[in-house]
């Protein structure tokens, strides 16, 4: 029997994508495989177990949800450091407190107890991802530029973009859930979260959700197509007149790891958009790979003086109060908040209290650690190509795809050869 996500010749794969003109990555779960490092100490004894999550074809968040479901844990009690690709094979860390006992074999998703710990998981244990890719469908022409362009991103590294799937359902800049609400537009955020359509949705939920987009305002048609306890009981309470006060109940009616997610799509794109400003300062030549709502810009090489202050550089993710940063850092971040309309006071929701918007410092570019990369070989998947198998390190929260684009960018721009 095929795997639900193997190649079929002609076919694109869901879940894969080629990246510019020379490869693709993701075909299958093995291909793109995903271990988390944590810095927590094991022992006989502790207040949590800490079980590793192996998963495909789920994204974390509905993982943790049918582990909760079927061991009856509240999913409030289930820590972890952060959410893995859906299109891989993928290893994380997630901890309950002790007096829960965990178990959960399905197809797709497993979990292994390690022992206990005196620390539950959570983004503060994490230390980084080692990963082990597979690109595939790679011209053999493209191969020597191929090598050259690993040895200059093992040298200078690349930008440490946050990536599409950060991005989730948003298909326009102007659609941010998240930005709705520091603007006071609470009918237009509870829009977003009825209507918008994630990548992964199946026909039937697309046409669901274009529908209440069609009646969005007719609560009672709305209660009659939602499919989610949430949904519904947004549904009664905006039945009840739309004033401020119940537009707020409703928001609040948003599960907190929902919520969280939207937050940190924004505080994404507007750290983003930061880097966008700051890299031609210090990077000649730079080339863009477009992205789902925004285009990457990337280098392929830095000077001496360029490289040591950007690969020291720390830009803050937006929030009302900033963690510390350099004047002209501090200048950007102004200027992409000038232009969206927004105060730096306005990430404070004084009505939104389940979750808030953190400031954190974020390295502007990554090199990989412990690279490493195998022969070029015939790829068994697609005929008269070849396939390159790589494996490096990242720090928490770094994108391997965003290594991939910038991998393959120039290959795109130059034809494959060497400048």
């Amino acid at each position: 029997m095929r795997e639900p996500n193997s190649p079929v010749s002609g076919q694109f794969v869901p879940g894969s994508f080629r990246v510019g003109e020379n490869l693709k990555i993701k075909v299958r779960p093995e291909d793109f495989v995903v271990r988390e490092r944590v810095t927590l100490a094991f022992s006989p004894e502790g207040p949590y177990r800490i079980y590793v999550l192996e998963k495909r074809f789920w994204n974390t968040i509905d993982a943790l949800r049918l582990i909760a479901e079927k061991n009856r844990v509240p999913l409030s009690e289930i820590g972890y450091g952060g959410r893995k690709d859906r299109y891989g094979l993928t290893f994380q860390h997630i901890s309950v407190p002790r007096i829960y006992e965990l178990n959960l074999e399905e197809p797709n998703v497993k979990l292994t107890f390690l022992g206990y710990s005196g620390d539950f998981v959570s983004p503060e244990v994490l230390e980084g991802n080692d990963f082990e890719l597979t690109l595939r469908d790679i011209d053999p022409s493209q191969e020597g530029y191929l090598e050259r362009r690993l040895e200059e991103i093992c040298r200078w590294g690349f930008p440490n973009y946050f990536d599409d799937q950060r991005f989730g359902s948003v298909e326009h800049p102007d659609e941010f859930f998240a930005e709705r609400l520091i603007k006071n537009h609470y009918r237009g955020a509870l829009k977003i979260y009825f209507t918008a359509i994630f990548p992964g949705y199946k026909k039937a939920e697309k046409e669901r959700r274009r529908k209440i987009e069609e009646c969005f305002g007719n609560w009672d048609e709305v209660e009659r197509l939602s499919r989610t306890p949430v949904e519904r009981m947004i549904a009664r309470i905006l039945k009840e007149g739309g004033s401020k006060r119940n537009l707020v109940r409703a928001i609040n009616a948003i599960p907190k790891e929902e919520l969280s997610m939207f937050f940190a799509a924004y505080q994404s794109y507007l750290w983003n958009k930061t880097l966008e400003r700051i890299l031609p300062r210090y990077a000649g030549d730079l080339f863009g790979v477009k992205g789902k709502i925004m285009t990457y810009y990337f280098y392929r090489r830095l000077g001496e003086k360029e490289f040591s202050y950007l690969s020291g550089l720390e830009i803050p993710v937006v929030a009302q109060h900033l963690e510390p940063a350099p004047p002209e850092v501090r200048d950007v971040i102004e200027e992409v908040l000038e232009e969206r309309g927004i105060r730096p006071n306005q990430f404070n929701l004084r009505d939104i209290r389940k979750v808030y918007f953190k400031s954190f410092l974020r390295r502007a570019i990554v090199v990989p650690g412990e690279f490493r990369r195998g022969p070029f070989k015939d790829d068994e998947l697609y005929p008269g190509k070849r396939k390159l198998e790589l494996g490096f390190f990242l720090p928490a929260g770094s994108f391997a795809t965003m290594m991939v684009k910038s991998l393959t960018l120039f290959a795109r721009a130059e034809g494959g050869e060497d400048s």
